[in-house]
């Protein structure tokens, strides 16, 4: 594995969230299951067939969860060197430190993210919201990369 020869780790950050915890999956899922539920316990044909539409809706969006799944990072290594994005092991991205231009912070329907934006074409790795310890993260990228603060450039 590449991390076993990988030097000066500084930190690994882990994403324990699954595929079939995503919203546009759980949801629909949860109301199929409750609207047949209740459906037949209480003899409501609207409930069941709100239930056998949501059934439809969780089967449609299965290959739409999984695909996007694979573009997400279950775990962000940092290094001496740089930083990695992984899916169960695969490295999906990475950049050095002296390619790290800023780390931006994100807030979009009550979700924290940061992007990491690097390279002279503005490319990003995104830290998830559901990565834990995410701010440490971000507080350990400013450090080993050596990039100033937006409050810190602004101030001195």
């Amino acid at each position: 594995m590449w991390l076993a020869a990988a030097h000066g780790v500084q930190g690994v950050y882990v994403n324990p969230s699954r595929w079939w915890q995503n919203a546009s999956f759980a949801l629909p899922a949860l109301i199929a299951v409750a609207s047949l539920i209740g459906g037949q316990l209480f003899g409501s044909a609207e409930a069941t067939g709100f239930g056998l539409f949501a059934v439809v809706v969780t089967l449609i969006m299965i290959p739409v969860v999984l695909l996007t799944w694979r573009g997400t990072a279950t775990s962000v290594v940092l290094t001496e060197a740089g930083a990695t994005a992984l899916h169960e092991g695969r490295v999906l991205h990475d950049f050095a430190w002296s390619e790290l231009r800023r780390i931006e912070r994100v807030e979009y329907l009550g979700n924290t993210r940061f992007k990491l934006v690097h390279g002279d074409e503005d490319r990003f790795m995104v830290v998830e919201s559901e990565i834990e310890r995410g701010a440490a993260l971000v507080d350990q990228a400013f450090a080993l990369s050596g990039i100033p603060r937006q409050s810190e450039a602004a101030t001195g």
